[in-house]
């Protein structure tokens, strides 16, 4: 059965593979790695890369009286995210929100 290694080794091969002058083929050859794995992380890499680049948006929101779920307020995204805050930082959290840009 074939060795599994995780992400610090391939990261290190990465690395080592954009320091060298050899193509990326080449590289794979020379440390006997799988070229298919090695474009699977490299892949991984630019996905993560392209994620952390990815930047929030703020739009405007409106507070009158805060509606708390128990002791908990409650803040839910469209895209999945949620914030539960003990119900007392109501005043504290409409005050942050009305100073957002």
């Amino acid at each position: 059965m074939a060795r599994r290694h995780g992400p610090v080794y391939w990261q290190k091969h990465l690395d080592a593979c954009k320091e060298s002058e050899l193509t990326q083929k080449a590289y794979c050859a020379e440390q006997g790695l799988s070229t298919k794995t090695f474009y699977r992380w490299l892949r991984k890499e630019k996905d993560t890369l392209a994620a952390a680049q990815t930047s929030l948006t703020l739009i405007p929101v409106g507070i009158s009286n805060p509606v708390t779920n128990g002791n908990l307020i409650c803040l839910h995204s469209p895209g999945g995210w949620r914030i539960e805050l003990p119900a007392g930082n109501a005043p504290w959290l409409a005050d942050l929100l009305r100073q957002l840009p």
